[in-house]
């Protein structure tokens, strides 16, 4: 097979980015946008040693399930790679994608449950992070190209909230009217769902710039949700998208959503999830799983604000956080406090050493959480847990194929995996969580 090669091939399923894939006598190609049991003419694109790339050029066969993409940009655009499928096929593939690593990473004979889809899958991100530029002196706000540092134009998205598109549109229009684009990198809008509040983050090249003080104004004048104006200072020349010095221009530094009755103060930096809806039904399930009577100890490794771990102190004897990020322990703190909570503890400190440093002292706990970045759990980590032995492990996943590898392991060092439960928190995109119930099955 070359590169320029034109076949024609039939889809059998899909990669776990939600590629199609065409096999052309037993090789692999990876098709985007080509949805399962469609077939068509394709022409190669890049040729590998045991797998390629091609390119759909047309469709003899169409999956009965594809649907014209709602966005006008989500060819260019990329942050959306599942728009070509009704939402119906998104989630079989999501239930799939799951399944394929617990069979073939994990290698255990446990059915994943059906995904726990959205109601209305559109306008559920309650951030955005939208890229600002001036192009050809037109100014153009948006999202980027695909493996570019392109910004595609546009004035709103499709899983943003109304609000924050609402406030993207009007920073538009001020950027026309004072022509200050220029001094801007990023915009960044928080929308707290429950309480309506919006923070609105100026990322920008310089602190003084002409026309800053009526641009505040009329923002707020214009959207009167807006109860907090950040400017945020970024000279840095690398694509990190905060920098560290901050002023507030209006209001105070943070808004207030809630979850399950638990306030939360967000802040320009904080880390929260951005689907709330779903956020809900995933601690939900986290609570659900372990299973609490009242008096139990749970530990919550990578606790992050504490989002979690305050759901699980609402019905605990006692929880504790651990999570090295300092910040984020500030913010857990704050939070606790602001909720009344005095049977949650913050420690600041990398998971492996604290879960390490306990399984030496003897420490134990009836039940562990963990909610470990993309990379999954480290060694020390998972064999620390394994040595405090809690009746109940449940593990909260952003990554399907690192969490069917610590399932391996931890199946094999004595927990039993009793449910693993998908959840959609990102409607149109590839990505799926998931909550996994395991239970001490050597008794």
């Amino acid at each position: 097979m070359k590169k320029n090669e034109h076949v024609f091939g039939v889809c059998s399923g899909y990669t776990s980015d939600g590629h199609g894939v065409v096999k052309i006598d037993g090789f692999p190609l990876f098709v985007k946008g080509m949805m399962n049991k469609e077939s068509g003419e394709l022409v190669v694109t890049l040729v590998k040693k045991s797998y390629g790339f091609a390119r759909l050029l047309k469709l003899d066969k169409v999956n009965e399930e594809r649907v014209s993409p709602a966005c006008p940009i989500a060819k260019q655009c990329g942050g959306c790679q599942l728009q070509h499928m009704s939402y119906k096929e998104q989630l079989a593939f999501k239930k799939q994608k799951v399944q394929d690593v617990i069979e073939r990473i994990a290698k255990l004979d446990v059915q994943v449950e059906d995904v726990l889809g959205m109601t209305q899958p559109d306008h559920y991100r309650n951030k955005g992070q939208i890229p600002v530029g001036v192009v050809k002196g037109q100014v153009v706000t948006g999202f980027y190209r695909i493996n570019s540092n392109t910004i595609i134009d546009t004035d709103s998205c499709g899983i943003q909230s109304v609000k924050i598109n609402a406030v993207l549109q009007t920073m538009r229009s001020l950027f026309k009217k004072y022509g200050n684009a220029g001094v801007f990198r990023h915009l960044l809008i928080k929308h707290a769902f429950v309480t309506g509040e919006v923070m609105v983050v100026w990322i920008v090249r310089q602190k003084k710039f002409a026309h800053r003080e009526e641009m505040v104004q009329e923002l707020v004048q214009t959207i009167p949700e807006i109860k907090s104006v950040v400017l945020n200072l970024n000279t840095r020349e690398d694509n990190v998208i905060l920098g560290k010095q901050e002023e507030v221009l209006y209001g105070e530094s943070f808004i207030t959503d809630e979850i399950n009755g638990l306030k939360f103060h967000i802040s320009a930096k904080s880390f929260y999830q951005v689907n709330p809806v779903q956020t809900k039904v995933l601690y939900g399930k986290a609570l659900e799983f372990c299973d609490l009577k009242g008096n139990e100890t749970v530990i919550d490794l990578y606790c992050g604000v504490g989002t979690i771990s305050m759901f699980l102190a609402q019905k605990a004897g006692k929880v504790i956080g651990i999570e090295i990020v300092e910040q984020a322990v500030r913010d857990a703190r704050e939070n606790a406090a602001l909720n009344g909570l005095n049977n949650v503890e913050f420690v600041c400190s990398d998971a492996a050493a604290y879960a390490k440093k306990m399984s030496e002292q003897g420490g134990r706990a009836d039940v562990v959480v963990v909610d470990p970045p993309r990379k999954g759990c480290d060694q020390v980590t998972l064999d620390s847990i394994v040595q405090m032995a809690p009746e109940r492990l449940v593990y909260v996943s952003c990554d399907p194929a690192t969490l069917a590898r610590d399932l391996r392991i931890l199946e094999g060092k004595g927990y039993r995996v009793e449910v693993v439960q998908p959840v959609d928190m990102f409607p149109w995109t590839h990505h799926v969580e998931c909550v996994v119930s395991m239970s001490w099955a050597e008794k």
